[in-house]
């Protein structure tokens, strides 16, 4: 038996984003952010609030990076996610990372997560909140990496957030083949 729960902005399971750029001085800021995904072949959507320190942060440089949030990390996940920059200045520091300067994008990479986009803003809607930027390179630490140099999910732990139960999960086990278990449907 199913049960409607109404119009909700529950999406399962969402990925935690952790979105950094640097300030005017070039300090790193980082924040916590569920609200957003890939909307087109090079491109993220992300719903961040005006008010947000590292929104100003990532105008004023044009740029930002997108870590996956990963489970060895979930405090400082978090506490970038539940302090702002607007009061605590050094949060990035607080929080344990540490910066590296992102190849492509003028925005600092988090040394401590090991997947992330480097991105260039394309446009910024104030009344929706919504960012739409181009990913421009994928940084990888070669610790999560196959001898093919693929990402295996099995050599990080990418955080995942339910709206429902307010909680992160760890991305479980390999449950299929994409692309190929729906033959033996296709096939009958």
């Amino acid at each position: 038996m199913r049960k409607n729960i109404g119009a909700k902005s529950y999406v399962l399971p969402q990925p935690v984003f952790i979105i950094a750029a640097y300030d005017e001085n070039g300090i790193p800021d980082a924040m916590n952010s569920v609200w957003g995904g890939i909307s087109n072949e090079k491109e993220i959507s992300i719903c961040i609030s005006s008010e947000r320190k590292t929104l100003k942060n990532i105008m004023l440089r044009g740029a930002f990076t997108v870590s996956m949030a990963d489970a060895s990390f979930v405090e400082a996940c978090d506490y970038v996610g539940i302090e702002t920059a607007n009061k605590v200045p050094d949060k990035f520091a607080r929080a344990g990372f540490h910066a590296v300067k992102a190849d492509f994008v003028d925005a600092p990479l988090i040394e401590e997560l090991p997947f992330a986009l480097e991105c260039k803003v394309k446009s910024y809607d104030a009344k929706e909140w919504r960012m739409i930027a181009e990913i421009v390179n994928i940084s990888v630490d070669e610790n999560i990496l196959d001898e093919k140099g693929a990402v295996r999910l099995d050599k990080f732990s990418p955080l995942v957030f339910d709206w429902m139960s307010k909680n992160y999960h760890k991305i479980g086990d390999k449950a299929g083949n994409a692309f190929r278990d729906g033959l033996s449907i296709k096939k009958k």
